[in-house]
């Protein structure tokens, strides 16, 4: 997987698959190199909302051949514990993805808790900087965008740091911009900001 060079004033780290590593996801992406190496030949993925945990797993998915599940925590019982059971027959790697930790899917089928309790599990941590800064840049350089190295800093020691966070902020900036025939820059990025301090936008976190 090649990294992908993007129109940007700051590098972003580096894009696997279509989805950023920084030290935030990075022991989830190695493990996910590592699938062979798996307990029970099964991964539990869970991590916040728009963290990249879909992306992730449909890369994976393309370059494995593996078995993945969004929203696990969503799905039959009996359906996970007959993919399980496949993957462990079959040697064939199960992602398995939720925003919830496995101690609150409220598992009533003891072999399936058997089961997931004996897997790996793995959670994608709070955004780092390199994160928020390359997430910012690759959202607005698919639009055909940059944002300014000082509207990064000036976001960097006010805002939220969640991945939600992040989405917002660059939804609210991308708006800005578009009406004020402006690019992105530090006056967008207060302004946007601002929104979200003096209560207007919820930030789901």
């Amino acid at each position: 997987m090649s990294q992908i060079a993007l129109p940007l004033e700051h590098s972003p780290p580096p894009d696997r698959g279509g989805y950023l590593v920084t030290p935030a996801n990075a022991e989830v992406h190695r493990h996910l190199q590592q699938w062979r190496d798996w307990a029970h030949h099964t991964l539990i993925l869970t991590g916040p909302a728009a963290s990249g945990k879909t992306t992730m797993a449909s890369a994976f998915a393309q370059e494995t051949g593996g078995l993945v599940v969004d929203d696990a925590c969503e799905s039959e019982e009996l359906e996970i514990f007959h993919l399980w059971n496949r993957a462990n027959d079959e040697r064939k790697p199960l992602l398995l993805v939720s925003a919830l930790p496995v101690a609150q899917w409220e598992v009533s089928l003891p072999d399936l808790q058997s089961r997931l309790a004996a897997s790996l599990h793995l959670e994608i941590g709070p955004p780092d900087q390199p994160m928020i800064d390359g997430l910012l840049q690759k959202y607005f350089a698919i639009r055909g965008l940059t944002i300014s190295e000082d509207a990064l800093r000036y976001l960097e020691k006010r805002m939220v740091r969640s991945y939600a966070m992040v989405r917002q902020l660059a939804q609210k900036m991308d708006a800005l911009a578009i009406e004020s025939k402006k690019p992105i820059n530090l006056a967008i990025a207060k302004s946007a900001l601002g929104t979200f301090d003096a209560g207007d936008e919820k930030v789901e976190v």
